[in-house]
């Protein structure tokens, strides 16, 4: 019905594009985006495969063909991380010079794209929100260029992904030149999915909250009706009482009517006259018919040959879509041969299969054909006892190993199965581990992680072995990648994950391999923040970077650990490990390792220095440094670092109480944060946003979105940073004259502190809180006991620029008290010690207030 709809609708608009994608009965639901991968494909021009199978006709192959360099241009424009997820760099530049007639200006800046694209690792910080987007923005240009019809067929057995990916296309396309149809099985997906609520279903549901009636439930809306169009699809003399009586049999079932119409013209129950018009015959009898659907197949199969009825069971092992070489090869057939008889026999004769693609690899062309029902496969498969399918599985696994050859990762979902249905446990995992490291690659990370510990869970039933024990590191350090794009820093699976690799080294003691395990555990404590343990962490990948001898393992080493050191208050320690980082990373050489971890360390340790300096009394000096890094992180390209890099320049701002500096880098924050979907630094946003409204006078609504930040970024699992952040909150509120909120801010802040040995910004939340309640009319002595404590801390850290403000604090009060002596001598101390910054404003301030004393 779909394919009449749009071969009518192509014949009415002649710049109607239609592309479509199907999901897959036995991968679907692991393989990533696997429909609009393929729908993907043809709108860039991949038509060669489905022209030759005869899949698409001319007409419609050269509307996608002349279309391929406007999607270039699109995805260029509008999705480049699309190119090597959704669609092959290299192949979509081929595809496009040879589609264009004339010179195209933009397709050296694509290659490029291309080129830097395929020299990378995937981004383990690229969110499918963000793909989602750059998809939605993709075909929206590209309906402006010509109107589009997007088909997705199978939707029952749709992979989380494309659901969410179909979701957001859904929510994001009105108004566009653009309609989407999607076909499903509504039994299928009244079943659910593993004991939940189908994916699907609530779709469905929002959709038609939103655009109304959108569902053609055929199976209700056809009945008689169907029956009647199908009957009168030719000319006929079949009357009131056959039609009833084939409706109350097959209740309208498309393919039960279908089929037992089919059975009665080719047993002659039903025949043509002299004039070529059905007729019953004389011979007609109900009861000799089949009455239930799997009747009508099992009839149907018994008309087949042994032989052909051999090779659609085999071809049932494999799936509905199934590979005509896999399948002559396991028969030991000449692949012309069994190729006609597929084509002939069994799909324009018996109606049981059809054409799908034919696929083109490095070293040879397969021609990919599909069961017209997957009850056709399912019934052939069923009927196979439990050592045939395991052995059968085990043959068709290992002939399509052969097949791909090094292109076997291309199916590696499907050999995973295989190999799994035939108790082949190695291979099993080998495969689901490549399939994971293939969902990783188009940020289908909820995919990677199934795929990861299913190959994880099958490890468990293989003997102990050293070669067993490696195969689980490797796997366990991949598993982490995935969970930090989806659990956040600190998540409790990601800690167990890196725990299990740690130990897992330590028994066969690989250097490059225990490194990388020692360094995933120290960034995990680092951020969840267990500082003292990620320094615990970090003395043992100190010892190995000496041992390795190599620059990079010595720049990750100290990266790891000035961070913990910051937090711990030991800036000098913090800032020369950033400034031995700096001398021995290259930016050039170790940028890729960005895509590794999620962010260049090489931009994150400029930007910790900058903080060090700062608080240590160098603000021209931090300020410059901050910047440097942030020019770092925009040359380099990576979003996940450009958001680290603005959250460290809007802190530097805020330390340099520059509110026009916080409030142009927030500008340029939100929007990376949010396009990205990167949810820590989208709490950070909801903080940033909430302070400036609080500052602004909006408070109730200000100081309330301050609090959902914190709560987003505690969601991701991390709570590290979160006492730089209540004191802001807590500084916000100050300056509003909210001294309860203000206290609450601070006093989290320092429940934090306590907690997570979070200790450099312990010094301002105590001098904050002397303030608030000195405002609040509290005792001047437990206010002075505060700003003492907080000198105190300062200069025990080192911390000039908070020294200055914990002086100033105290000198105000000392002043009011009537001893102006000994607060003038405290600021003057202090103060004498800058070298820099005197433009500042607290430089400014601090020479304002020593005038007073005078």
């Amino acid at each position: 019905m779909i394919q009449e709809f749009a071969r009518r609708a192509q014949e009415q608009h002649p710049d109607l594009i239609v592309a479509g994608g199907k999901c897959n009965a036995h991968t679907g639901i692991g393989d990533p985006y696997l429909p609009f991968i393929e729908l993907m494909g043809l709108l860039t021009g991949d038509v060669a495969a489905k022209w030759d199978a005869g899949i698409i006709t001319r007409e419609h192959a050269v509307r996608l063909w002349q279309l391929t360099p406007h999607a270039a241009l699109a995805i260029w424009e509008h999705g480049q991380d699309l190119i090597d997820t959704f669609v092959p760099g290299a192949a979509l530049v081929e595809r496009t010079q040879a589609a264009s007639t004339v010179f195209l200006n933009w397709l050296e800046k694509l290659k490029k794209v291309v080129e830097r694209k395929s020299a990378l690792p995937a981004d383990s910080m690229l969110q499918q929100s963000s793909l989602f987007a750059q998809v939605t923005r993709v075909l929206q240009a590209l309906s402006r260029q010509q109107p589009l019809l997007l088909v997705l067929d199978d939707l029952q057995w749709i992979d989380a992904g494309s659901a969410s990916l179909l979701f957001h296309l859904g929510r994001s396309i009105s108004g566009s030149r653009l309609l989407v149809v999607g076909a499903f099985r509504s039994d299928e997906v009244a079943l659910g999915r593993e004991g939940d609520r189908h994916p699907l279903e609530s779709i469905v549901l929002e959709f038609k909250r939103d655009l109304g009636d959108i569902e053609i439930e055929v199976g209700k809306t056809a009945g008689r009706a169907f029956v009647d169009a199908l009957i009168d699809s030719e000319p006929n003399r079949l009357g009131e009482e056959f039609r009833s009586t084939l409706f109350r049999q097959t209740k309208g079932h498309a393919l039960f009517t279908i089929e037992l119409l089919r059975n009665m013209q080719e047993g002659g129950f039903i025949q043509k006259d002299a004039e070529g018009i059905w007729a019953a015959g004389p011979e007609l009898n109900w009861d000799a018919l089949p009455a239930r659907i799997d009747a009508v197949i099992e009839e149907r199969m018994s008309r087949l040959t042994d032989w052909l009825r051999e090779v659609l069971t085999v071809a049932s092992v494999e799936g509905e879509e199934f590979t005509a070489e896999a399948i002559a090869q396991r028969q030991d057939t000449e692949v012309r041969e069994l190729v006609k008889s597929l084509s002939s026999e069994l799909d324009k004769r018996h109606h049981l299969v059809s054409a799908k693609e034919i696929r083109q690899l490095n070293v040879r062309r397969l021609s990919l054909y599909v069961f017209q029902h997957s009850l056709f496969q399912r019934y052939l498969y069923n009927r196979l006892d439990e050592i045939e399918r395991s052995l059968l599985h085990g043959e068709v696994g290992h002939i399509l190993e052969t097949l791909y050859g090094e292109q076997a990762d291309e199916i590696s979902l499907k050999l995973a199965r295989h190999f799994h249905e035939a108790g082949e446990t190695e291979n099993a995992v080998k495969y689901f581990h490549k399939s994971g490291e293939r969902a990783v690659r188009v940020s289908a990370n909820l995919e990677a992680i199934q795929h990861f510990r299913l190959a994880l869970k099958l490890l468990e039933t293989l003997p102990e072995s050293i070669e067993r024990d490696k195969q689980e590191l490797t796997l366990q350090l991949a598993l982490t990648v995935p969970l930090m794009a989806v659990q956040g820093f600190a998540s409790p699976e990601l800690g167990r994950a890196a725990t299990r690799a740690r130990d897992l080294c330590q028994k066969f003691g690989d250097p490059p391999e225990v490194f990388m395990a020692l360094t995933q555990i120290g960034l995990y404590y680092s951020t969840r923040p267990e500082y003292r343990k990620a320094l615990e962490i970090g003395d043992q990948t100190f010892k190995l970077a000496e041992m390795l001898d190599d620059p990079m393992t010595k720049a990750i080493a100290y990266y790891n650990t000035s961070w913990p050191w910051l937090n711990l208050g030991d800036l000098t320690r913090a800032l020369e490990l950033t400034e031995r980082m700096s001398e021995v990373y290259d930016p050039e050489k170790y940028g890729y390792l960005a895509y590794v971890f999620g962010y260049d360390l090489g931009v994150m340790s400029q930007a910790f220095g900058s903080w060090c300096l700062w608080l240590l009394g160098y603000p021209d000096r931090a300020e410059k440094q901050m910047e440097t890094a942030l020019s770092q992180a925009r040359k380099i390209g990576h979003p996940h670092t450009l958001a680290f890099a603005l959250v460290g320049a809007i802190a530097m701002q805020w330390f340099l109480r520059n509110r026009e500096g916080v409030d142009r880098y927030v500008d340029e924050l939100d929007p990376v944060s949010y396009e990205n979907g990167f949810i820590f630094f989208i709490g950070h946003v909801l903080i940033y946003q909430g302070e400036k409204k609080t500052l602004e006078g909006e408070v109730e609504e200000g100081i309330a979105q301050m609090w959902e930040g914190v709560a987003t970024i505690r969601a991701t699992g991390s709570e590290t940073c979160l006492t730089r952040l209540q004191t802001r909150m807590g500084d916000a509120c100050l300056q509003a004259g909210e001294i309860e909120k203000g206290l609450k801010a601070v006093g989290e802040g320092l429940e934090f502190k306590d907690r997570l040995e979070e200790l450099y910004m312990e010094a301002e939340l105590l001098r904050l809180k002397g303030e608030l309640l000195r405002l609040q009319g509290a005792d001047g002595g437990d206010v002075e006991k505060l700003f003492r404590e907080a000198v105190t801390i300062a200069k025990k850290q080192e911390e000039k620029s908070l020294e200055l403000r914990a002086v100033m604090s105290l000198s105000r009060l000392l002043q009011k008290q009537g001893k102006k002596d000994e607060a003038k001598a405290l600021l003057e101390e202090v103060y004498g010690w800058f070298t820099e910054g005197f433009d500042r404003p607290d430089l400014q301030d601090a020479k304002a207030l020593l005038s007073e004393l005078f």
